[in-house]
């Protein structure tokens, strides 16, 4: 029997791939910020406008971690996969900028930085098994916002991102690589509570690797 990672991971590994998930995160963030900061923003009489300028904070929530593995017998050819996933506690930080696009509207870049989960584990006869233990991960994401109200603002991810594992390999599994890289979407709604303190509710996914809920503070500076 042949055991492969059925989908498509980053090909780096090490610091080559730390290093080049690192630097795709980095670039997709600096290419939003210029476009934000190219677009005309609104601010009536000059006063502070609602969802805009610089934050930072702190996330705590679920991880869900998982891979897909494909079995090939190779005596017949055949083939079958199957998706394993683990669910646990996880957190992290955030970091981002924002736009305001006339009154409603607001774009933006944010950065991130995660830990924490379970690890994914497919056991095999004989007591071999493949486990994906979480390290860390990085990502980022463009943001498009509309507020909802004045204290509410609704929102859309997209970005890069990727998730540093070690794996428990007694199996033999093939394409196994220490990271999973990809594109991220999510979606959240955040309420401020201040004009600096708010609290967040964060969906994201990263493809082939992870999805995350997350409670956040945002902290706008």
């Amino acid at each position: 029997m042949l055991l492969a990672l059925g989908q498509a991971r980053d090909s780096s590994c090490g610091v080559a791939g730390e290093n080049a998930v690192i630097a795709r995160t980095a670039s997709f963030c600096a290419i939003i910020v210029v476009a934000a900061a190219a677009t005309p923003g609104f601010a009536a009489n000059g006063r502070a406008v609602a969802f805009t300028g610089a934050y930072a904070g702190p996330e705590l929530g679920a991880h869900e971690h998982h891979f897909y593995l494909r079995e090939t017998n190779l005596a017949t050819g055949a083939q079958r996969g199957r998706y394993y996933r683990a669910w646990g506690v996880g957190g992290g930080a955030f970091a981002g900028y924002q736009f305001p696009v006339g009154r409603r509207v607001r774009i933006g870049a944010e950065v991130g930085w995660g830990i924490g989960g379970d690890a994914p584990v497919a056991h095999f006869s004989g007591g071999t098994r493949y486990a994906r233990h979480p390290q860390w991960g990085v990502r980022g994401t463009g943001r498009l916002g509309y507020m909802l109200t004045e204290r509410l603002l609704g929102y859309g991810t997209f970005g890069y991102g990727g998730y540093r594992y070690r794996d428990d390999n007694s199996a033999g599994v093939t394409n196994a690589q220490a990271w999973a890289s990809s594109f991220t979407v999510g979606a959240g709604a955040e309420y401020r509570l201040s004009t600096r303190l708010g609290i967040r509710l964060d969906f994201r996914h990263l493809d082939n690797s992870m999805s995350q809920i997350l409670v956040g503070i945002p902290i706008q500076f």
